[in-house]
């Protein structure tokens, strides 16, 4: 029989203390917005065997119970990277016990506590927890309360979540229930199988929150010269935080700003992020030709739409972000191959006007000339003639023109007359490269020949100080100082020979930039004044060009070039050749010859050499009949070059272009 004695009524303080906390909580959970847990939770209970009667026999029958608990997800205010849930919370129930061999009699333990519990979705839907808890229990027989003592209990749960707010799962575990005179000894204890319903609600700034919240720190305003970099550099970080009351999975985020972006462009994916936690992301945007709209710092409205799935099934969320940008001329400074996104070899009208010079020079070919050094003095001079000067400019230090602007305000400083020039070069396919001095700012022109090349062509041609181009891996480049762009293609390349000169005489570097290997870091930007300004034409309707001013001063730096390049070269051979009459030599002076236009001298020399067998003076004598259109002559040289050399790779093309000439 059991043993019983009369207690008074107890109020187990522990637990009325938990009540008054959950109670404070709830109370002011609109400022701390936590979520709450209501369990209930029924079960089956199989006594232990280890709890005899004075017979020696099992003295509890199997039995059953329920209870209820009120609980505070504080994972809701701490969430953790893992997505581990963590709970505190208050249970009370009632276990009912029969008494075996006395079917009359039963027992029933009614307890009151406090829990802890640990849950985790492995799947979206999969619920898993694990939970304990401790408090104070009274055992009542036959209507009878007896003694008081503590009980504790622990088990698991694994479940299906329906919804966010409901979860039924299948509970286990063991309980046990102390005596209170002595603890070490038990008076109740066994396992416990059964279901438990979970019903979840928000409060507070939980229930009013966005399912997804973005938070956006940029860091620093959107240059707009820059639009195509910033699909792999970010503007700035995306904090994106799960407000949702479960975990969300396969997040996908991207970015769009209509009528500036030109297209919704991703962002980055999240596998998984935790009720409660955050992740970062950059922000990345594919921009259209909109954001070179900016003539002043102004600010985007876009959209950071947010898509993922939760509890299996797809959701989106779009949230609001304002970006700050430059305006369209604003450069970052320090880094000159930043420039190169100015230019852009698809700007209608850097295009058109490139092409304009690029037919005054083939009308104006000088046989035997670099054709790149002819089209740079016609782009030069060109230029003059169209009316563009460099001068005063409404850009300050920070900003650069686009060459589109400067063709159309027909003025710049430096730096956009360079601009204008490189984007020219590159529009016609020259290579193009800016020099930066202390001084000065200057565009290289690529001759598209070696140093070698570069002696027929130059009368000091040279390694940096010395000579009047730069060689730089074996490429030979122009280069011309935009500072004396108002004076002419022939001042220009003076003062830029004579400033890198000095500059590497007093041990001093110049900062000499690829444009086509700056472009890898800094894209071009296509910009154009058309859409802007309703031009009914492009390119030589935007500027008009006085081509006899041009033709004549491009003749003027033609000659000046001669004189003092090719002559003292032509002079230097003549004495070479006839102190030693070679085949080589008689080669080169003809070259020489025709580059100074005494062409009759030069068909001379070609013939003279070739007599001595110099393939090369045969297949010269061919090209240069080939440019007078004596396709005839011009056949016959080529073929008396391949009789030398059957693989000759000059005459075989000398005979295709007659053959398309023909």
């Amino acid at each position: 029989m059991i043993k019983t004695q009369r207690l008074k009524v107890i109020q187990p303080a522990e637990t009325v203390r938990l009540f008054l906390i959950l109670l404070v909580f709830t109370v002011n959970s609109s400022l701390f917005g936590l979520d709450f847990n209501i369990r209930p939770r029924g079960f089956v209970y199989v006594p232990s065997d280890n709890i005899a009667s004075v017979s020696g026999n099992t003295l509890y029958d199997i039995g059953g119970g329920g209870d209820i608990g009120f609980e505070v997800d504080l994972s809701s205010v701490w969430p953790n990277a893992a997505g581990i849930g963590y709970t505190l919370g208050v249970e009370g129930g009632m276990l009912f016990n029969g008494i075996k061999g006395n079917g009359d009699k039963s027992v029933s333990i009614y307890s009151a506590g406090g829990g802890l519990g640990l849950y985790y979705f492995p799947l979206s839907r999969l619920f898993v927890r694990i939970d304990g808890s401790i408090g104070a229990y009274i055992p009542s027989l036959d209507g009878k309360t007896g003694f008081s003592g503590l009980y504790w209990r622990g088990g698991g749960e694994i479940g299906f979540r329906f919804t966010p707010g409901f979860t039924i799962a299948a509970n286990g575990g063991y309980r046990q229930y102390h005596m209170s005179d002595d603890t070490s000894k038990i008076f109740n204890s066994g396992l416990y199988a059964g279901l438990t319903a979970q019903i979840s609600f928000q409060t507070g700034n939980n229930a009013n929150r966005e399912t997804v919240g973005v938070n956006f720190d940029q860091y620093e305003s959107v240059y707009p010269a820059f639009m195509q970099l910033y699909q792999n550099n970010a503007i700035g970080s995306l904090i994106i935080r799960n407000n949702e009351n479960a975990e969300i999975r396969d997040v996908r985020v991207s970015f769009r700003a209509s009528p500036y972006t030109a297209s919704e462009f991703p962002c980055g994916t999240l596998p998984f992020v935790a009720r409660g936690r955050s992740a970062n992301l950059p922000l990345l945007a594919d921009f259209s030709t909109d954001i070179l709209r900016f003539t002043d710092k102004g600010r985007i409205l876009g959209e950071v739409v947010i898509r993922y799935k939760f509890l299996g099934k797809d959701r989106e969320a779009i949230r609001s972000v304002i970006l700050a940008t430059n305006n369209r001329n604003m450069v970052t400074e320090g880094d000159v191959a930043a420039l190169a996104a100015f230019i852009s070899p698809t700007s209608p009208e850097t295009v058109d006007y490139a092409k304009f010079i690029a037919g005054l020079s083939r009308n104006d070919r000088r046989v035997g000339h670099n054709p790149n050094f002819q089209y740079a003095i016609w782009l030069m001079e060109g230029l003059k003639a169209s009316g563009v000067i460099l001068g005063k400019t409404y850009s300050d230090k920070a900003e650069a023109q686009f060459p589109a602007e400067t063709l159309f305000f027909r003025s710049g400083t430096s730096r956009d007359i360079a601009l204008l020039v490189a984007g020219c070069l590159e529009s016609v396919g020259i290579p193009a490269a800016f020099v930066q001095t202390e001084d000065d700012f200057m565009v290289a022109v690529s001759l598209n020949i070696n140093s070698s090349a570069a002696e027929t062509l130059f009368s000091s041609a040279g390694m940096n100080a010395v000579g009047k181009v730069l060689i730089i891996d074996d490429r030979v480049w122009l280069p011309l100082s935009m500072t004396a762009y108002n004076e002419g293609f022939t001042a220009a390349w003076t003062q830029a020979v004579k400033l890198l000169n000095d500059n590497f005489k007093a041990g001093k570097t110049a900062e000499f930039v690829i444009v086509e290997d700056a472009w890898a870091i800094y894209p071009p930007a296509p910009f154009s004044v058309l859409p802007l300004t309703q031009l009914p034409e492009q390119g030589s309707r935007v500027v008009r060009t006085d081509t006899n001013v041009a033709a004549r001063e491009v003749n003027r730096a033609m000659q000046l070039y001669i004189s003092q390049e090719i002559q003292p070269l032509l002079n230097q051979v003549q004495t070479r050749a006839s102190a030693s009459p070679t085949a080589a030599m008689y080669n080169r002076l003809g070259i020489l010859q025709v580059r100074a236009g005494r062409i009759a001298d030069g068909k001379a020399s070609y013939e003279r050499a070739a007599g001595m067998g110099s393939v090369p003076a045969m297949t010269n004598r061919g090209n240069l009949a080939l440019s007078e259109k004596d396709y005839a002559t011009a056949e016959r040289w080529f073929r008396q070059a391949l009789s030398k050399d059957a693989k000759n790779t000059a005459a075989i093309r000398g005979l295709e272009q007659i053959a398309e000439s023909r």
